[in-house]
């Protein structure tokens, strides 16, 4: 089996995750503390996509979470592949922290990056080696270095979009 993880942040990135989702038919979607779970079902389902193909995880405020917080479930499935769909601006980072998540994990990491947000400036390399050097600890210690104000500032949303949806029933992770 294969997975496909859409990075939380962008709600337009679904028609990517949709895309990829139709070249690999079996694999299953996670979708990290995405916004509006009504807009992402509205589009999985008009797409095809049967609820037993997706599940939504609203633990992560970050990048570096978006991968920290699903690790564990993620590894649990057994995937061959991990497609990673995000901006493509954001996949240089992304997929840093993806990689020192995964290291010697046995799955391999496929970049699916979102062209839609298009011109955007790429991260600076401060940023992508601050958010390396972050998933490393984590990876090595189990401790997670993060901004407060950051997560303070986004949870109460997406806390607000798991309420909805675990109201209409849709799959969530816990």
């Amino acid at each position: 089996m294969d997975l496909i993880i859409e990075l939380g942040g962008n709600p337009s990135r679904i028609y990517h995750v949709i895309e990829v989702a139709k070249r690999n038919q079996f694999a299953k979607i996670v979708i990290s503390s995405e916004t509006s779970p009504d807009f992402v079902v509205g589009l999985l389902r008009g797409a095809g996509i049967n609820d037993d193909r997706f599940i939504f995880d609203f633990t992560a405020w970050d990048t570096v979470t978006n991968f920290t917080k699903t690790v564990k479930m993620i590894c649990g499935l057994k995937p061959k592949k991990l497609y990673v769909v995000t901006d493509k601006f954001h996949m240089r980072r992304s997929m840093a922290i993806a990689n020192a998540i995964y290291f010697l994990r046995g799955i391999a990491l496929i970049p699916e990056p979102y062209y839609g947000s298009e011109p955007h400036q790429p991260e600076s390399d401060e940023l992508v080696n601050y958010d390396r050097w972050r998933s490393w600890v984590w990876r090595i210690t189990g401790w997670l270095q993060y901004i407060k104000s950051i997560k303070d500032q986004r949870m109460p949303g997406i806390e607000a979009d798991e309420r909805r949806a675990r109201e209409a029933g849709y799959p969530v992770t816990g």
